[in-house]
């Protein structure tokens, strides 16, 4: 059973650029979805 299945989905992370945010990124990743990672850079 598939239930993780993401394929033809898009997801938006904000926050995703390190830590956990990334790892929530790679996750949905590899579950199929497209993934728009946001994040800021402090200047």
């Amino acid at each position: 059973m598939d239930w993780l299945n993401l394929k033809g989905k898009v997801v938006v992370v904000t926050g995703g650029a390190s830590g956990i945010g990334k790892a929530v990124c790679e996750g949905f990743a590899e579950c199929g979805a497209s993934v728009v990672v946001a994040d800021v850079v402090q200047a």
